[in-house]
């Protein structure tokens, strides 16, 4: 049976009431979500309002509290704002027990302006992935971002085997199909870990193909609130038990992290 990471992203990027209506414990839905089948989680350096900021007190907080009750892995983000410079979007990789990093491969259109990741600035998240030993997780939004990747490797800035997030229905940018899908694993490295990540999806039937295509899942409420039924999730954890009865149906065993680590090539929590 063929095996399934599923990453969890709990925060919404936009404003919180849009997706998560009311007060939202990131921590616990870290520790809910694992309880559920997630082994990863994607965070971003938030306050106490979940705004993003460049403040790690409160980010560190969480780690603590849920690597006392759990061994998720967990990914920094560099998402950031706008405002936010290329040390500032890397903070959270300085927070003891972060182990991988998200490298975001090349710029994309978003709503009515570009998320913008130039290729210096990929240079600099590569060095300070590398430098601190954290694993990338690397995100393509495009299919010239696999030529970003392979400038990187021949810079020495990156390694196989390659972990990516393969993300689509970012607002006027690629939208998913699955010929798309069949052309980003066209391109991609052999032997690379890959997964799938749909913003505004409708719960698990949004990812049927990427879990027959062998790929990992990444769900939450940073990428949409709706489970297969149609019906808005309670919690983070109500997203990935869709995934998990979804996973069921094709066959495919969840995983915790210690398995999760040693597919992607972490070494074991200490």
């Amino acid at each position: 049976m063929e095996e399934l990471i599923i990453c969890v992203a709990p925060v919404p990027g936009e404003k919180q009431e849009e997706k998560f209506p009311g007060r939202l414990d990131t921590a616990d839905e870290l520790i809910r979500s694992f309880e559920a089948g997630a082994s990863i989680g994607h965070l971003h350096v938030r306050d106490g309002q979940l705004l993003q900021t460049t403040d790690t007190g409160v980010f560190r907080r969480e780690l603590e509290r849920v690597h006392t009750r759990c061994p998720l892995i967990i990914e920094g983000s560099t998402g950031g704002t706008p405002e936010h410079r290329m040390e500032e979007r890397c903070v959270s990789f300085t927070v003891p027990g972060v182990e991988m990093g998200s490298l975001n491969a090349g710029s994309v259109n978003l709503w009515d302006g570009v998320y913008g990741n130039k290729i210096n600035d990929i240079r600099y998240y590569a060095r300070e992935l590398q430098s601190r030993k954290l694993k990338p997780f690397i995100d393509c939004f495009d299919l010239s971002h696999f030529s970003n990747v392979k400038k990187l490797e021949v810079e020495g800035l990156v390694a196989r085997p390659y972990v990516f997030g393969f993300v689509f229905d970012i607002p006027n940018s690629l939208p998913y199909t699955d010929r798309h899908l069949d052309i980003f694993l066209e391109e991609m490295p052999p032997e690379s870990v890959w997964f799938a990540v749909r913003h505004h999806a409708e719960g698990a039937g949004s990812f049927r193909y990427a879990l027959e295509k062998g790929g990992h899942i990444r769900v939450g409420f940073e990428d949409g609130p709706f489970l297969s039924d149609r019906r808005r999730a309670r919690s983070n954890a109500e997203l990935v038990e869709d995934i998990v009865r979804a996973a069921e149906q094709v066959g495919r065993k969840v995983v915790g992290p210690e398995r999760a680590r040693q597919i992607m090539g972490l070494q074991p929590w200490r």
